[in-house]
């Protein structure tokens, strides 16, 4: 006859009470909801660390040094001036220099009369379709003071389809600002309203030594 009184004493069993049921519980839907969350906060740092890249500049502005220029804090000081003689109607009202504190700014002088100036043109319509959306302006000053040649000057800017306002400077007020004495002038201006690059002559405003130079102050942080 089998002796059956010391079974469970021989077979112990654990009971697990209700709390130690649901804490089990709790730490397996914990370790599940972490395993399904960790692919998801490495796609997001994989997308913001391309978003950081995309912005300083490989893709978007290769012709941009590695390095910033030491010499940025020596740039003198810029100007201020307003110009109200708009030479295109779909040009703002004014141009006020100080306004733009925070982009750069390309200035040009030009007039009817230099054959330089408007071979000039097309190349600043260019620059100005490229950076825009990187806070690029353009700006194009000018000259021409007879009625003749204020027609004629918004007659060639009708035909070129520039994208950039241009305004007249008759009293030539902003040329003796910037000392402007041969025609084309060109000026840049930095974020911080800093003259970053001066012109007097023709440029080649196509060449990647132009395109290194309005990278690197696009790429300067603003104000």
């Amino acid at each position: 006859m089998t002796d059956h009184s010391n079974s469970d004493e021989k077979n112990p069993q654990k009971l697990s009470s209700p709390e130690t049921e649901r804490s089990s519980s709790v730490d397996s839907r914990q370790l599940r909801n972490r395993k399904l969350l960790i692919p998801f906060v490495g796609l997001f740092l994989i997308v913001m660390a391309g978003l950081y890249l995309l912005n300083r500049a490989p893709n978007r502005l290769p012709h941009a040094s590695s390095e910033p220029d030491p010499m940025a804090d020596s740039r003198p000081a810029g100007v201020d001036f307003t110009l109200t003689d708009k030479l295109q109607a779909s040009s703002e009202s004014e141009f006020k220099l100080s306004r733009q504190h925070g982009d750069v700014v390309l200035i040009t002088f030009w007039s009817t009369e230099c054959p330089t100036c408007l071979m000039e043109l097309p190349a600043f319509n260019e620059l100005r379709n490229r950076y825009k959306s990187d806070g690029l302006e353009v700006v194009a000053i000018n000259l021409d003071t007879t009625p003749e040649g204020k027609s004629q000057a918004q007659e060639l800017w009708k035909k070129g389809d520039y994208k950039f306002g241009s305004f007249f400077d008759s009293s030539r007020e902003v040329a003796k600002l910037l000392n402007v004495e041969t025609l084309p002038s060109s000026f840049v201006i930095d974020r911080k309203g800093r003259m970053a690059f001066t012109s007097y002559g023709a440029n080649d405003w196509r060449a990647p030594e132009t395109a290194r130079l309005i990278e690197d102050l696009l790429l300067e942080e603003k104000p």
